[in-house]
């Protein structure tokens, strides 16, 4: 099945084994989320990124948050302190996106997906589709919502296609798990200096963001 130029995939194996190949290729993918619908791309593809940038037809100075496959690249990617390690173990997978310093600031990649803030959104999908989709790639991808930057919030693979169809650039694949439960999108904190700022309301209260830091 097919809208316009865009490939369809139900969301089982084959379908996350295709769109692992055409995230290797460096194209588009909109996959599903413990939220509502992302898309994806290899956070670590400079040509990817940028393509995800006119795709959204989001500004550069914007930045982009990504998913993870395991704490182990969490540990590579970004400079970790108690609280947020804290966060990490309580809520990963879950709605949760932790702002945190980049370890590495000197990639491209990085530069463009940071909007240069030195910074980066990290998360990890409780969701089986996206969770096995970054776990198969291996490498993080970009968790940015499914949509026209500023458009509706895609809980179906129809917000999603007929948002794009109108814009110059479209996703690649769709991997359609049907309609998700309307959820709001992660809540995004930002951890500086032990200190917890919430950037988004979210799923998760920042009363329950604060007792996770407090527990021993």
């Amino acid at each position: 099945m097919t809208i316009a130029r865009m490939e369809i995939v139900k969301a089982d194996r084959k379908g996350i084994e295709l769109a692992v190949k055409y995230l290797k290729a460096g194209k588009a993918v909109v996959y599903p989320t413990d939220t509502a619908y992302g898309l994806g791309v290899d956070a670590t593809n400079v040509q990817a990124v940028r393509r995800l940038y006119k795709i959204k037809g989001r500004s550069f100075k914007k930045p982009v948050h990504v998913i993870v496959p395991n704490f182990t690249i969490v540990k590579r990617l970004a400079m970790l302190n108690k609280p947020s390690r804290k966060l990490f173990k309580k809520f990963f997978p879950g709605p949760l996106t932790i702002v945190l310093e980049l370890r590495i600031r000197n990639r491209k990649y990085w530069k463009m997906l940071s909007a240069e803030t030195g910074t980066i959104g990290i998360r990890m999908s409780d969701n089986r589709i996206a969770l096995a989709l970054v776990k198969k790639f291996g490498k993080p991808i970009t968790a940015t919502s499914a949509n026209i930057s500023g458009g509706k919030t895609p809980y179906a693979i129809r917000d999603a296609a007929v948002q794009f169809e109108r814009g110059k650039y479209q996703p690649d694949l769709y991997i359609d798990a049907g309609k998700l439960p309307k959820v709001k999108p992660s809540t995004i904190v930002k951890v500086s200096n032990n200190k917890i700022k919430v950037l988004r309301k979210g799923p998760l209260s920042l009363r329950q963001i604060q007792q996770a830091i407090k527990t021993k």
